[in-house]
């Protein structure tokens, strides 16, 4: 379906974390994650920010979980925001599903490990949270439902042929090696505010590990190879005018979802960030909704 362009309502702002700490992943690299407590919580979250972003910009998606009933967890991705790493590397895409697994630890420490869980991935997270949920083996059975904002599954952006190739070449040969990733971040949102903000914000970088483009374009065929083993609900949040990625991927991969059980919004007009965009209030009331249908 296509937004609604009725007035929406006030987004509710940000909100400061109940604990912020750092901890390990299985291969000892450190991470560092935001708890936010929710008085009687139905469920659990687990946040799994954009690429080259951190989970320091989800305190408002955060606040909105908790208005739902939602204690969640965002936390930074190995090579992102306070994470050690190098910056935008991996040597392997599954790195990515070990942090995520580690992360969970965290999020039962801190909420009961009883609760049911949500996924809220963004972007290039919305990657991870597909390749954890068509691997029924991997997929943690408490996983009840995910929230899929703008998936990293095809980039629409054009990337030169020379530096495809320089990127398949040296991502075998030396892994690190990375370039500037050309996000253009005036791309991102149409809010002048979230706009701001991301012009200074230094947790955020601005490369491209060549091992990692590799990676990721594995990951983004898998996706799309097992994409019909996605067995829980899906809310897929794709903006039309998205100039980063194709949102037309999302709609080939969302075809191969169970349809009664994939919930699919096109916002027309809006840039990759739809949580972060000026109207957001509208994506915020849809990710209420479909919360409230999978934890009554």
């Amino acid at each position: 379906m296509v937004a609604s362009a009725a007035p929406p309502p006030a987004a509710p702002g940000p909100i400061e974390p109940t604990a912020s700490f750092t901890f390990h992943s299985t291969d000892g690299t450190e991470l560092y994650g935001e708890f936010f407590a929710a008085p009687s919580p139905r469920g659990a979250a687990l946040i799994i920010h954009g690429y080259a972003e951190h989970c320091g910009r989800y305190r408002e998606v955060a606040h909105v979980l908790r208005e739902a009933g939602m204690s969640s967890l965002a936390f930074d991705l190995r090579g992102h925001g306070r994470a050690h790493g190098p910056r935008g590397h991996v040597l392997r895409f599954g790195e990515y599903l070990e942090d995520v697994k580690a992360a969970l630890a965290e999020l039962d420490a801190r909420a009961s490990r009883d609760l049911p869980l949500a996924l809220v991935c963004h972007s290039h997270g919305s990657l991870i949270g597909l390749r954890l949920l068509a691997d029924p083996w991997g997929c943690p059975k408490r996983v009840r439902c995910a929230v899929l904002s703008s998936p990293f599954l095809r980039l629409r952006a054009k990337v030169s042929p020379v530096k495809r190739a320089a990127a398949r070449g040296l991502g075998w040969l030396l892994p690190s090696f990375s370039l500037p990733n050309e996000i253009d971040i005036e791309k991102l949102t149409h809010d002048a505010g979230k706009l701001a903000e991301r012009r200074v914000d230094t947790l955020c970088h601005d490369v491209a590990g060549a091992r990692w483009y590799n990676e990721a374009l594995a990951a983004q065929a898998w996706v799309r190879e097992f994409a019909h083993r996605v067995a829980v609900p899906t809310l897929w949040l794709v903006a039309a005018d998205d100039v980063l990625v194709d949102p037309e991927a999302s709609r080939e991969v969302h075809a191969r979802i169970d349809k009664a059980r994939a919930d699919w919004h096109l916002f027309e007009g809006l840039y990759h960030e739809v949580m972060n965009e000026t109207d957001r209030a509208v994506a915020f009331a849809l990710v209420r909704s479909f919360l409230d249908e999978n934890f009554p």
